[in-house]
């Protein structure tokens, strides 16, 4: 007990004495050292000296807690999300959805290949090999266009008649299918797109060399029916030939009997020359002897009398043969200038052509009729001819047009310079027509060769997997006329 003794126990450390206080014991103060105000705090800290108020330390624990809670509320959320969808995905009702969407999906890539077909028909026309500069995409186009047909009808394999029995696995495969399909067809859209722009591409760089070209052989194939309209047109020309012109006269001139005489301006040459003589003979106004010409009467203006100068015979200073021609304009009657003796005829001739009509001059010949039938008249063959000027203006277009076809030197313009010298040589009458050019520059017998895009389309196509009764309300689900689809549960 003597280590251990209570304070009022004898040997109890007598510095420590209780004080009595009416029976209560109080502690000893006076001997306990007082506690420094300024004692150091731990880290360096210093009380504030606004009233001595230390700030509060936060607590490490909460904060920690605070950040665990809500990494658990995100993964929980996440979870939750993960649910909903891997539910909303793998549930019936979202399989049928998806394969109606897959059906109108293909029905709308279906009819989008459809219009790509049908503008590269527009585009392209009538390309063929000699319009373009790579005539390999000919061939490229024709593969792509014949693949894009087939596609444009096609028919998926995994369809589903009723959806409300079908099990979600064979909606899901379904579904992926039309999907693939859908790609196929998309994919063919744009490539049918692109090899026709290459082609059309293709095209414009060849027009740039060609179109040149082309009007040069245009302008003198537009010559050349500008001086046969004015051929055709024409006919004698009296005045010009009282002026000595006599170009209005050429061509060939045949008699009903099949006798011929060929005049150029001025200079004829007849089927059987006069015994004598050495034609061609050219032609002159009547005169210089009376006997040359059948002037008994008053010659009307839409007639005239020639003389082939170089068909005489001599007998001594006068001349007792004679060719003359009189010379009588279309839509007018044949002036009779036999002698004033002779009965006086009807014309026996074609009054509505140009006629020229041979008459002997000689002893007691003319006191017959100059004209007694209708095998006296020769007319001409194919009408008459355009003028000098215009068969100038045809010469110079043809040699402009043949100057550019003989520098076409590169392969890929070999069909077009075949196809441009043939027209020019129609324009000069070396050819009477061209052969039809096909895609391989052969003669096609006439049919025409040119690569078309060959319009494909059928007035009602199959609506192909639209077909199918496959149901669920919804508008986004719309068959190939964007007719809503009715999907039944």
């Amino acid at each position: 007990m003597s280590g251990n003794q209570p304070w009022n126990q004898p040997g109890a450390n007598a510095a420590y004495p209780p004080q009595a206080n009416n029976g209560i014991y109080n502690a000893p103060t006076s001997s306990i050292p007082p506690i420094p105000v300024n004692v150091p705090l731990p880290g360096g800290m210093q009380p504030q000296q606004n009233g001595g108020a230390m700030p509060a330390k936060p607590h490490k624990s909460r904060t920690t807690m605070i950040v665990i809670i809500a990494a658990i509320v995100v993964v929980l959320a996440a979870a939750g999300a993960g649910g909903f969808y891997y539910y909303s995905s793998n549930s019936h009702d979202a399989a049928v959805s998806q394969y109606g969407k897959a059906v109108n999906h293909l029905a709308d890539v279906k009819s989008d290949l459809k219009a790509a077909i049908k503008q590269a028909n527009s585009d392209t026309k009538d390309i063929h090999k000699g319009q373009v500069k790579n005539p390999d995409l000919l061939g490229d186009y024709q593969k792509k266009l014949e693949a894009s047909k087939k596609l444009s009808t096609i028919k998926a394999n995994d369809t589903i008649a009723d959806t409300s029995s079908a099990s979600t696995n064979d909606l899901k495969q379904a579904t992926q299918s039309l999907n693939e399909l859908a790609s196929k067809v998309s994919n063919s859209s744009k490539d049918m797109s692109n090899i026709a722009k290459k082609l059309v591409d293709s095209k414009a760089d060849a027009d740039d060399v060609l179109k040149p070209i082309e009007r040069e052989v245009t302008a003198a194939e537009k010559q050349k029916k500008a001086n046969d309209q004015e051929a055709a047109n024409s006919g004698i020309d009296m005045i010009q030939i009282k002026r000595g012109d006599y170009s209005s006269l050429n061509g060939t001139w045949t008699n009903p009997g099949g006798a011929w005489m060929t005049i150029t301006n001025g200079q004829l040459t007849p089927q059987n020359a006069f015994a004598g003589t050495t034609p061609p003979y050219t032609l002159q106004e009547c005169g210089g002897y009376e006997s040359q010409c059948m002037s008994y009467g008053d010659i009307p203006s839409t007639e005239a009398q020639l003389v082939q100068g170089g068909a005489y015979q001599y007998n001594e200073e006068s001349p007792s043969v004679q060719e003359i021609l009189i010379i009588a304009q279309k839509n007018s009657a044949l002036n009779d200038v036999a002698p004033s003796n002779v009965t006086t005829m009807a014309d026996p001739t074609d009054q509505s052509k140009d006629r020229i009509i041979p008459i002997w001059i000689g002893t007691n010949q003319g006191q017959t009729p100059f004209c007694g039938n209708s095998g006296c008249a020769y007319y001409r063959n194919g009408g008459g001819e355009a003028s000098q000027a215009s068969k100038q203006k045809l010469k110079s277009k043809v040699d402009a047009a043949n100057d550019d076809i003989a520098k076409m030197d590169d392969q890929w313009e070999e069909e077009a310079k075949a196809n441009f010298q043939c027209r020019v040589d129609v324009v000069n009458g070396a050819q009477k027509t061209c052969p039809a050019i096909g895609e391989d520059g052969k003669d096609d017998s006439g049919k025409s060769g040119d690569i078309k895009a060959s319009a494909y389309f059928e007035r009602n196509l199959e609506s192909s997997l639209t077909s199918t009764s496959v149901s669920v309300n919804n508008p986004e689900n719309r068959d190939s006329n964007h007719q809503a689809v009715s999907f039944s549960r």
